[in-house]
């Protein structure tokens, strides 16, 4: 029989659209972070500067700066920021729970959506080996800082001061 080896085109089929489509949901009311986020993210917020932050529940520096995190948000409207959690689907809970005490829930929320973080670590910054709390700062011209570490890096107030200027 001819078709002897198609014997479950569709099973196939769905698998291969598996395999390389990414993930349209994650648990919660999170936005999934897959390949090629990152680069969505910096061609929605063009021409603004926009704070993509990764944290995690398993960080304490994360946990302890969500509320300064919530803060800058309030008093810079004119600045976009984002999170996004790197715990797996597992801790969503707690994840919400974090967020919900910090008064960001109703933040731009995204979590991991690949098992293999590797590779959204690579194209965030090639250099990141997924140390948290890790902080990229783009500009409203497009350049990107980025920081490993906590709020109070200079760094970061160095570029909130920049581009609170130039981002209104």
């Amino acid at each position: 029989m001819a078709h002897e080896r198609f014997r479950y085109p569709l099973f196939a089929a769905g698998l291969i659209v598996c395999a390389i489509a990414p993930p349209t949901a994650v648990a919660g009311d999170f936005a999934p972070f897959a390949r090629g986020s990152f680069a969505e993210l910096r061609k929605t917020h063009a021409g603004r500067p926009l704070v993509v932050h990764f944290w995690s529940v398993t960080c304490p520096a994360c946990v302890a700066e969500l509320g300064e995190w919530a803060k800058i948000g309030r008093d810079r409207p004119n600045i976009g920021i984002v999170f996004v959690n790197t715990d797996r689907e597992h801790e969503r809970a707690r994840v919400e729970n974090r967020l919900q005490a910090a008064g960001l829930l109703q933040a731009i929320n995204f979590a991991f959506a690949d098992q293999f973080v590797e590779r959204l670590y690579f194209e965030v910054d090639r250099y990141w080996s997924g140390e948290l709390p890790f902080t990229a700062l783009i500009g409203a011209g497009g350049a990107t800082t980025t920081v490993i570490g906590a709020l109070d890096d200079p760094q970061i107030a160095a570029w909130f001061e920049r581009e609170g200027k130039t981002g209104r």
